[in-house]
């Protein structure tokens, strides 16, 4: 049975994992030229699929972060914004293994460095945040 406490718990994170999602597609959407240049940094995607993915990818997140939030298609939500987490952490992990020195592009520009250690670390907790949801998915919030 679960308690009124771990309902508002889980409320709570879902609420606040829709928060980031919607501030970070926020900073890329309003603007898609330095994002594909983020993009373009990991030197994986030819260019027209870097562009397609700097003007597609933010709008996905702020649509997955909306639903996350208003609870609204949170489930697919949810699956989608897994997916992309999974894809955020290969494409950090690769860039490291090949030595590049680029700033992750997660949030907008930041400093142009490297920081994958703190990178991946937050990625894989947003990712047992969203798998936590996933799986305690109920509808009776």
């Amino acid at each position: 049975m679960e308690t009124q406490m771990t309902r508002r718990g889980k409320t709570a994170l879902r609420i606040a994992l829709g928060v980031l999602f919607l501030y970070a597609g926020g900073r890329k959407a309003l603007d898609p030229v330095s994002f594909l240049q983020s993009i373009e940094n990991y030197q994986i995607l030819p260019y027209p699929a870097a562009v397609a993915s700097a003007f597609f990818l933010p709008y996905l997140e702020i649509f997955c972060g909306t639903a996350l939030a208003l609870k609204r298609l949170h489930a697919g939500a949810l699956a989608l914004l897994g997916a992309l987490v999974c894809l955020f952490i290969v494409a950090l992990l690769t860039a490291w293994l090949r030595g590049l020195n680029i700033d992750c592009g997660c949030f907008g520009l930041g400093d142009g460095k490297a920081h994958y250690g703190a990178a991946l670390t937050r990625d894989f907790a947003i990712l047992v945040a969203l798998g936590f949801l996933l799986w305690r998915d109920d509808s009776e919030e």
